[in-house]
């Protein structure tokens, strides 16, 4: 017996009996872990022959479309697959939740999960390692609403279907139906909202997405289509207030960051951007994708700090930005801009080439030719890497024009820099004053 929930007690009788029709499927690699779930469910009525089991993610994609599980309880990844992908296959053999629900455990929840499984609209998260009472009450809170389900949440979820087999006719007369059911219809109005939405009747889905909010205030899903659509309308007063409310009351994803540094930014919020930089700093081995979201924000913090002369946070942020960025040219670019307003391209330069840069995008090249032409005294050294470059048919107008300056430090022949100007000329037409600009100033002109 468990503390939390007492088999015996006549009240349990209906989530008891809720549990022993039910199938459960538990996707895990350990079967110790798989072991402890199976006794927790056994507690809960679940009946032993309708516990099934899958170590890898193929296994229970079988499962689930050819044995039709209620339940699943899975971990977030499985052989580098993503429970999310169970989660949606789940969803096309049960569209009406009343039956079914899915669960996710993680050895360490992150950020990132829990938004996604609050987006997702998941039973529940189950933490590692495992704890009696934790389980007991994750499952039996999920499950209570099911067993016993109001007028409302039946039409909700019959609705639900509808959108999810994609009949959005059907479906928003029945949310329609449902928000009659109810005092506080959120969700109703929310998936109301998301339909029109995707019928482009914007003003009309705010309204509905601002009625689930005002139902209730910390419902995420309304938030998060609220925002967006804030964001696209640039209405960025009202995107701020709804991303600060999210903020308090739930984990932030680490890939909606950037995002919420750029409103920080646009509304004068720079208080803010400290605290999104310790975020950073929190969070271990993010993969690739983390990591291209860590380094655009992070660029954005060093623009930031750029922008305010705040130099050593300045640099502290670009070089960590650098160093997730992966080689994604728009990143590089970004940084690169920013160290040169820092005064600082010497350590872009130096960053530069500590790195093996064949791999990447043949525009960092130029990048790297603006670091060491920004940060580099030695003249032969920056032409040798531009004429290179031009060679190799890697072309911009910052190669042309550093090449002219430091052939002309060099006191080069006139016909090689008059050349020069001829070749940047024919390829970047519209930059003939740059050049009158420069021969002028060294008297050339």
């Amino acid at each position: 017996m468990n503390d939390y929930f007492d088999p015996t007690d006549k009240t349990n009788k209906a989530i008891l009996d809720f549990f022993v029709g039910k199938t459960w499927l538990l996707v895990n690699s350990s079967s110790l872990i798989r072991h402890s779930i199976k006794k927790t469910l056994s507690q809960l009525g679940a009946k032993t022959t309708h516990l099934l089991d899958a170590k890898n993610f193929a296994e229970a994609l079988e499962i689930i479309e050819t044995k039709k599980p209620n339940f699943v309880i899975s971990h977030s990844t499985i052989n580098d697959d993503s429970a999310i992908l169970l989660y949606e296959a789940h969803l096309n053999v049960f569209s009406n939740r009343l039956q079914s629900g899915f669960f996710v455990s993680s050895d360490e929840i992150s950020q990132s999960e829990v938004a996604w499984a609050l987006d997702y609209e998941m039973d529940g998260i189950i933490a590692m390692p495992l704890n009696g009472t934790s389980m007991f009450s994750t499952f039996v809170k999920a499950v209570e609403r099911k067993v016993n389900p109001s007028p409302y949440l039946l039409k909700l979820e019959e609705a639900r279907a509808k959108y999810l087999e994609s009949n959005f006719a059907e479906a928003m007369n029945l949310f329609q139906e449902a928000s009659k059911l109810d005092k506080n219809p959120f969700e109703s109005f929310c998936y109301m909202g998301i339909i029109l939405l995707k019928n482009d009747q914007v003003s009309e889905a705010i309204i509905l997405f601002e009625e689930s909010i005002t139902c209730n205030p910390q419902y995420f899903k309304a938030l998060k289509k609220l925002s967006e659509i804030y964001v696209q309308e640039k209405n960025y007063k009202k995107a701020y207030d709804l991303n600060l409310l999210m903020a308090q009351k739930y984990p932030t994803s680490p890939e909606r960051i950037p995002d919420l540094i750029r409103l920080s930014i646009i509304n004068k919020k720079y208080e803010d951007i400290t605290n999104y930089f310790k975020l950073f700093q929190t969070i271990n081995n993010p993969n690739l994708k983390i990591q291209k979201c860590l380094s655009a924000a992070l660029a954005i913090l060093g623009k930031y700090f750029a922008s305010v002369h705040d130099t050593e946070k300045g640099v502290e942020a670009l070089l960590s930005a650098f160093q997730f960025s992966n080689g994604k040219y728009e990143i590089l670019k970004s940084i690169t801009q920013s160290f040169h307003e820092l005064k600082k391209s010497e350590i872009l330069l130096d960053l530069f080439e500590k790195k093996d840069l064949s791999g990447w995008a043949k525009e960092v090249q130029i990048l790297y030719f603006q670091a060491l032409n920004d940060a580099s005294a030695d003249d032969n050294k920056v032409i040798q890497c531009g004429e290179k470059l031009l060679k190799n048919n890697i072309k911009d107008i910052s190669i042309y024009k550093g090449l002219v300056e430091r052939s002309i430090n060099l006191k080069r022949e006139s016909r090689y820099i008059e050349n020069l100007v001829l070749e940047a000329n024919r390829t970047f037409p519209d930059t003939i004053a740059d050049f009158e600009i420069i021969l002028k100033k060294h008297g050339l002109a």
